[in-house]
């Protein structure tokens, strides 16, 4: 999961559902949420994981310092994760039957985007 308080200049684009991307237009005070992957898998893709990109803003505002601080979480290695019973109906079958842990979805990720 990814938090991000609005910004003064812009940064982070998100994906559409039609694959272009977009900078999120949030209310002064609010903060942009992120689901990652395996939140997606836990809640039966009823929280979708939204590609996302960090990219320099046009014109003028691209020579403005920004900083970030990314702060990765992961359950541990062992946590089994099974769709939650409440993401699953009749409309909405379960995607995921089959419970993985955390470890072995992270090293699947990993090996699909190329890191390992």
């Amino acid at each position: 999961m990814t938090l991000l308080p609005r910004e003064n200049e812009p940064g982070l684009q998100v994906m559409d559902e039609n694959g272009s991307w977009f900078w999120p237009d949030a209310p002064p005070g609010a903060i942009v949420v992120n689901i990652g992957d395996m939140m997606k898998r836990l809640t039966n893709d009823v929280l979708p994981s939204t590609p996302h990109r960090v990219v320099n803003p046009p014109g003028a505002r691209s020579d403005s310092p920004r900083y970030s601080i990314p702060y990765f979480m992961h359950p541990n290695p062992d946590f089994v994760i099974q769709t939650l019973e409440t993401c699953v109906s009749e409309e909405h079958p379960n995607r995921y039957p089959t419970p993985i842990t955390s470890d072995d979805y992270l090293q699947e990720r990993l090996r699909e985007i190329k890191l390992k």
